[in-house]
């Protein structure tokens, strides 16, 4: 389990991907952090609006990856 753990923690999500294991994940562009439940699906950012056209310069498409898991 150890390895899927730090796949997860290295992987960088975007809007819509599926969201694989229940926790906290940070928005890279902002430092915010969100609780997501595994088979989801990731939202923009509620803080910074990453993943929409009014987010941060680099993470304005619903295709770029700024989720992180945490813990």
């Amino acid at each position: 389990m150890v390895v899927m753990e730090t796949l997860v923690a290295t992987k960088l999500y975007a809007v819509a991907d599926v969201i694989p294991v229940s926790g906290d994940y940070l928005c890279v562009p902002c430092g915010y952090l969100q609780y997501f439940e595994a088979g989801e699906r990731f939202t923009p950012c509620l803080a910074c609006l990453a993943g929409t056209s009014d987010g941060p310069s680099g993470y304005q498409s619903v295709e770029d990856e700024f989720w992180q898991f945490i813990a």
